[in-house]
């Protein structure tokens, strides 16, 4: 309007395409540089001038990783070609090192400007592959790159590119393990082929031995656990700032051993009470109570009949029957057939519905009576199963991601055991099997050492024998159904507890739909029906715009 200054972002646009209009011709010129393939090192230093204003650039990114390709065999040279006297001796591997690094810090000095160009940070990761495939880059290397990822963090803490180039390093530090393992295995088998050696030859290769193994230390190979590591990051971005999804979900890939139950639940509380409304900590805190989805498989209970076995699982599981063996108490073989209970869709007599390969329950029936007839006490099942979202931290899939080429390399193994392949280990005490003319039911579930279990007991008030077996029965399951939907982490007492908190963080916030929710939940898995309905009535009031979702949570509860 009249009488007002020009707005400022108008004149920085207009010198932004200024600034483009410079560049345009001189990456023309580079372009037909890069199609005739002319790698002059006259015309890559210009392309870092370019990418220094401009990093988007692809081509230009390309021009240089394909100049890396053509200056390669000049500086990794074979014993032949360093013997030849035409040969330039100042272009060795270390130097090639050295260049790598200067690409790698000025890619740095960009991402300071530009932490959250994709271009960049491809580029950075393909150096490491770049150096990795002719040991041009240690394990050094790439645990300084662990550290620059830390420091970029404290800029901003949700830069998701960062956070994958992270995951990608890791990955890294996992191949070079696998390559120091196949290493140390080919050292060993040299060993024992060269025992007729004379001693002096013995002592030098010894020594040679010891060098390398000093020098993988110095490495940091024998020191770096990705548990800790991913342990101290997530609990310095935590405390820094607990507001952050990508750092709560760090802690999912934590080993249990190094999980301190009442320390972890006092920091999420902490930052509950803090900030109720954060999404974030409430979906760490649920996954924390109840992570159902991660863990493998567990059996809920078994039953004898007449000379069969029954393996009740609480979710539809995909068992290998092919692969699953029975043994005695010496651990022989016991040999029977497997069989499934099939499960029709709408009450159908479909034929396809017997190709459905999962099921609840699971039957094994021995070719001889060895039950019924007392000869085996003890019985063991290593049952093999298929299941698709376990996720195991140590246990990368790299044939999965960009570093497939890397892997292949350094994996020796031609053959690799079926990634999504899981085993339970399942004892068996027939002694502890009741005798019922109903049914026979393995009193003592082995796999349940927490706290909660339901102990089954004669004290009933009911003089009738066979009512007090069928309240064992429900209740037994009732208490293993409730403790295979909560985490390993828990009880049924801490539940309660963590209950009792949520009930006076409503007190204050009454309001807050995920503490409602989360209250909900845990009604549900402790089957309090009634209370449970009530939080959602109030769901629907707080939370309307989910009403339909909460109908359905209702409906479930009610079939309950």
């Amino acid at each position: 309007m009249h009488g007002r200054r020009a707005n400022r972002a108008q004149e920085e646009e207009q010198a932004r395409l200024q600034k483009v209009k410079e560049l345009i011709p001189l990456v023309n010129n580079l372009i037909k540089k890069k199609k005739t393939n002319n790698y002059d090192k006259e015309y890559i230093d210009r392309t870092s001038l370019i990418l220094m204003k401009c990093p988007y650039l692809q081509t230009l990114w390309n021009y240089r990783r394909e100049y890396f390709e053509y200056i390669k065999p000049e500086y990794l040279k074979g014993k032949k070609e360093i013997e030849d006297e035409k040969c330039d001796m100042t272009k060795t591997s270390e130097e090639l090192k050295k260049i790598l690094k200067d690409e790698n810090n000025m890619v740095e000095d960009i991402l300071n400007t530009f932490n959250k160009c994709n271009e960049l940070w491809f580029h950075k990761l393909w150096i490491i592959k770049y150096g990795l495939k002719d040991n041009l880059i240690d394990m050094k290397d790439l645990l300084n790159e662990l550290e620059y990822c830390k420091r970029s963090f404290y800029k901003d803490d949700r830069n998701y590119h960062c956070w994958n180039y992270r995951s990608y390093i890791i990955s890294c530090i996992h191949i070079i393990h696998k390559k120091l393992n196949n290493m140390n295995k080919e050292n060993k088998e040299n060993k024992e082929k060269e025992k007729n050696l004379d001693e002096t030859n013995k002592t030098h290769q010894t020594h040679q031995t010891i060098q390398s193994n000093q020098s993988n230390q110095s490495n940091g190979c024998f020191n770096f656990d990705v548990y800790e590591t991913n342990y101290k990051l997530s609990k310095m971005l935590i405390e820094n700032n607990f507001s952050n999804f990508s750092a709560w979900f760090l802690k999912y890939s934590l080993k249990k051993s190094i999980i301190d139950t009442n320390n972890e639940l006092n920091l999420i509380k902490n930052a509950i009470f803090t900030d109720p409304f954060d999404q974030s900590l409430w979906e760490f805190y649920k996954w924390f109570l109840f992570q159902n989805g991660n863990d493998k498989e567990e059996i809920l209970f078994i039953l004898l009949n007449n000379n069969t076995i029954y393996l009740f699982f609480p979710n539809l599981i995909n068992l290998n029957i092919s692969k699953c063996i029975c043994y005695d108490n010496n651990n022989k073989e016991i040999k029977g057939s497997w069989d499934k209970h099939i499960i029709k869709i709408n009450n159908s007599n479909n034929i396809n519905d017997s190709n459905n390969k999962e099921s609840f329950v699971f039957s094994f029936t021995f070719d001889k009576n060895y039950l019924l007839l007392g000869n085996i006490p003890y019985i063991k099942f290593v049952l093999y199963y298929y299941k698709y979202n376990i996720y195991v931290p140590h246990q990368i899939h790299y044939e999965q991601n960009i570093l497939k080429d890397i892997y292949r390399l350094y994996n020796n193994s031609s053959k690799e055991n079926n990634k999504y392949e899981h085993s339970i280990i399942y004892q068996i005490d027939i002694t502890k099997i009741s005798k019922c003319q109903l049914f026979n039911i393995l009193l003592d579930n082995n796999q349940y050492n927490r706290k909660g279990i339901y102990q089954f007991s004669n004290n009933i008030d009911d003089n009738n024998d066979q009512n007090k077996i069928y309240y064992n029965f429900y209740k037994y399951i009732n208490s293993s159904n409730i403790l295979l939907n909560i985490s390993t982490n828990m009880d049924l007492h801490l539940l309660n507890l963590e209950l009792e908190q949520i009930n006076e963080l409503l007190l204050l916030e009454n309001d807050c739909k995920f503490a409602l929710y989360t209250k909900f939940e845990i009604l549900k898995r402790i089957e309090h029906f009634e209370e449970a309905l009530k939080v959602l009535d109030y769901l629907k009031q707080v939370d309307f715009l989910r009403l339909e979702y909460y109908k359905d949570q209702e409906t479930e509860i009610l079939i309950k």
